[in-house]
C-alpha cells in the first residue's frame, strides 16, 4: 500500500458513499487519516426523505476494514456549528488538518420557473455556506502550519442547466473558490474547484435510460479520485483553478473572453461589432477581475 499521504489529516464532507467515499478511501489507502462527514439524508435534502445518522460511521468502518484510519461525523455540512465541530474533532484526535474536500451536495426536482425560495435556500445553505463555513473553520489551523489544501466540488451545471437552484449555487462556488485562493497564496494554502462527472448517489436517482447506463458503466466515482488526490497533495502547487473530470479524463476549465471590440454611444456600433465578437475564435483566459479590465483597455500592472 503506497503512502503518498502518510501523516496527513483530511476531512471529506458528503463522504458516506459515492464520490465523497471514493475520495476518502483513496486518501486513506495512501496513508491519510480521514474524517468522514455525512448527514445520511436524501438526495433532495428534505427531512421527509429520512435521515440515516449511521451512514458516516459505516463509511468509516469500511475504510478501517481496508486498513485505513478513519473517524466519522454525522452533522449537516450546511451548518457552521458542524464545520467547527468537525475541525475541532480532527485537531483533538490527530493534532493537525492538512486537507479539506467539500463534497456534500444535494440534487433538485424543480426546474425554472417552478423553483421556490425554500428550494433555492437549501442549495445555498449547503453548497455555498457549507463550503464557506468549513473553509473558515479550517483556515486558522492551515495558516498556523503554513500549509493546506482545499478542494471544493462544483458541477458542469455551471455551464448551463435547467435546474436553477443547483446550477446557480454550483456556479457560485467558482467565484468563492477563486476568492479564497487569493488569500491562501501567502500561507501555501491552495484552493481549487472540481467539476466531476460521475455516477453517484445523486445521479443514481435518474430514471433508467441509455444515458444512465453509460454513466454507471463508464463514469465511476473512482475515476475522478486520482485528480482530487493530486490537487490536495502537498507537492501540488496549483491554486485558484477549475478542472472538469470523468471517465478517466480531465480538463482545465477557465473564464475566457474575446478581444474587446470598440463601440461608440449608438446601438448601431454594437450591432456592427457583434458578429465579429460572436464568431471570434481567439479567446483570452481570465484569472481575475483585473484580467478582464486589462482586456477592456485598463493599463496592465507593471
Amino acid at each position: 500500500m503506497t503512502k503518498e499521504f502518510e501523516g496527513k489529516v483530511a476531512i471529506v464532507t458528503g463522504a458516506g458513499n459515492g464520490l465523497g467515499f471514493s475520495h476518502a478511501s483513496y486518501l486513506a489507502r495512501r496513508g491519510a487519516k480521514v474524517l468522514v462527514n455525512d448527514l445520511g439524508g436524501g438526495t433532495l435534502g428534505l427531512d421527509a426523505q429520512g435521515i440515516d445518522l449511521g451512514t458516516a460511521e459505516r463509511a468509516a468502518e469500511r475504510i478501517r476494514a481496508d486498513g485505513g484510519e478513519a473517524i466519522s461525523n454525522a452533522g449537516s455540512a450546511s451548518e457552521a456549528a458542524t464545520a467547527r465541530a468537525i475541525v475541532d474533532r480532527v485537531i483533538e484526535e490527530w493534532g493537525r488538518l492538512d486537507i479539506l474536500i467539500n463534497n456534500a451536495g444535494i440534487a433538485s426536482a424543480q426546474f425554472f420557473p417552478d423553483v421556490d425560495e425554500a428550494e433555492m435556500q437549501r442549495h445555498f445553505d449547503l453548497t455555498l455556506l457549507g463550503c464557506l463555513n468549513s473553509m473558515k473553520a479550517a483556515w486558522p489551523h492551515m495558516v498556523a502550519q503554513n500549509r493546506g489544501r482545499i478542494l471544493n466540488t462544483g458541477s458542469a451545471a455551471c455551464f448551463g442547466n435547467p435546474i436553477a437552484s443547483y446550477a446557480s449555487t454550483k456556479s457560485g462556488l467558482w467565484g468563492l473558490t477563486k476568492a479564497v485562493a487569493i488569500f491562501g497564496h501567502e500561507h501555501d494554502i491552495n484552493v481549487n474547484l472540481l467539476l466531476p462527472a460521475a455516477f453517484s448517489r445523486l445521479t443514481d436517482q435518474l430514471p433508467e435510460s441509455d444515458f444512465k447506463t453509460r454513466l454507471r458503466n463508464d463514469f465511476g466515482a473512482e475515476k475522478v479520485s486520482p485528480l482530487a488526490a493530486y490537487l490536495v497533495h502537498e507537492d501540488c502547487e496549483i491554486t485558484g483553478e477549475v478542472f472538469s473530470a470523468g471517465a478517466g479524463q480531465f480538463a482545465r476549465a477557465v473564464y475566457a473572453v474575446t478581444d474587446a471590440a470598440p463601440i461608440d454611444l449608438e446601438m448601431e456600433s454594437v450591432e456592427k461589432a457583434m458578429a465579429g465578437v460572436m464568431s471570434a475564435s481567439k479567446l483570452n483566459i481570465l484569472s481575475s477581475t483585473h484580467d478582464d479590465m486589462v482586456n477592456l483597455g485598463f493599463p496592465a500592472e507593471d
